[in-house]
């Protein structure tokens, strides 16, 4: 019998190589495609953005929570209700804070006054406004490269395969439900009339019922914030080619420190919660 291999000529042979080659060539997911998908099947999307040779995803959603974080500022800095909490809280954190340097005699109480005064003066009128805004574009760029840093070494840990930059991608594009958290949040809080309004418990309470920190922990709980935090421990899995179940549990626990340390810790009290 003859061996079909050698019967086979070389167009045939030709053109069976190129099919083979073609169906080895990964196309790129689209910008477009790939911010929509982290809404309708984050799972496959990410595994397409893990796949494909662009690795730029995370910039225009980054660009998007900047733009978000920008005008929901501009918009509490302008309502009279919110930035009269904003500065009432500034000054009791300022106030806390000398309080204590007289107290451990790191300066009189004249001196403490004096700071407490030309701090005042620093943040009111146009500055406080001018501040708000750059401090959300800062705030916004050194949490998602830090969050990113740490993602990246924590997955070391688990023998995770994912790049610094497979992290800045999910983390990137994930944000968009930042963007929108930060929307409704800020709709809420001037419909309120309070901050730290949010899609969750702390809608139930107020801070003098409850106290301030145990309120700083309710607002943390916000749903769509906990939506963000399981779409991220989906994109971890896949571009680190860990279980589902590792990753989301390490983004949770991460997330649940975090919370414990800005509402009973140290950073709480340097947040001026």
């Amino acid at each position: 019998m003859e061996n079909n291999e050698e019967n086979r000529s070389p167009v045939e042979s030709n053109d069976n190589l190129s099919d083979s080659a073609e169906s080895n060539v990964i196309e790129n997911i689209s910008l477009g495609d790939a911010m929509a998908g982290v809404f309708t099947e984050p799972g496959s999307t990410f595994e397409s953005v893990k796949a494909s040779v662009k690795k730029n995803y995370w910039l225009l959603p980054v660009l998007i929570v900047i733009a978000v974080s920008v005008l929901s500022s501009f918009l509490v800095m302008n309502d009279e209700e919110l930035v009269s909490e904003i500065r009432t809280k500034q000054k009791e954190a300022i106030k806390k804070q000398m309080d204590e340097a007289v107290k451990d005699g790191k300066m009189t109480r004249e001196q403490a006054d004096q700071q407490i005064e030309q701090t005042e003066k620093m943040f009111g009128g146009g500055m406080f406004v001018v501040f708000g805004i750059i401090g959300s574009v800062f705030g916004v760029l050194i949490i998602f490269f830090l969050k990113a840093l740490v993602y990246w070494g924590g997955l070391k840990l688990f023998k995770g395969e994912a790049g610094y930059g497979d992290l800045l991608n999910v983390l990137g594009l994930a944000g968009l439900i930042t963007a929108i958290q930060l929307a409704i949040d800020t709709v809420l809080a001037i419909l309120m009339g309070k901050l730290m309004m949010n899609i969750g418990p702390v809608m139930l309470f107020s801070e003098e019922s409850v106290g301030k920190q145990m309120y700083t922990l309710l607002a943390n709980f916000d749903l769509l914030n906990i939506w963000y935090n399981i779409v991220v421990g989906i994109g971890l899995a896949k571009v680190s080619k860990l279980k589902p179940s590792v990753t989301i549990t390490f983004v949770f626990v991460l997330w649940l420190v975090w919370v414990l340390l800005t509402s009973f810790g140290p950073l709480g009290m340097f947040m001026g919660r």
